[in-house]
């Protein structure tokens, strides 16, 4: 019997596959796809948090503090800075979230197979 025809146990959610189905951490289809799922939403709500902190600091600091008007010119320049920080905030986000619940073992830690059955 080879290994990739054992039946294996996948770390998250507990069933059964065969073990060429699984990844190299031994998760199936679903818990990746849950994991993937989870990370993008903590990974929006991240970069968008840290893309509204950086929009407040420019407004806050060259609008009411130093009372220096934005240059028309540098305006997509701002644009800009934001975009970036939205994207590699959400992507180290994502990235951080999926290797903390692939860590811990579970992206859904409340359901088992036993659960399910009643």
């Amino acid at each position: 019997m080879r290994f990739r025809d054992a039946e294996v146990a996948c770390r998250s959610c507990q069933q059964l596959y065969p073990a060429g189905e699984l990844d190299r951490y031994f998760w199936c289809h679903d818990c990746r796809r849950a994991v993937r799922r989870l990370g993008a939403r903590w990974g929006r709500a991240v970069g968008l948090a840290a893309s509204l902190a950086v929009a407040a600091y420019v407004l806050i600091r060259y609008y009411l503090i130093l009372d220096v008007r934005l240059s028309d010119q540098l305006l997509p320049l701002y644009f800009l800075m934001l975009v970036i920080t939205y994207v590699l905030t959400s992507r180290i986000a994502v990235a951080v979230v999926q290797g903390i619940y692939r860590a811990r073992g579970g992206a859904r830690p409340n359901s088992r197979p036993d659960d399910a059955a009643g």
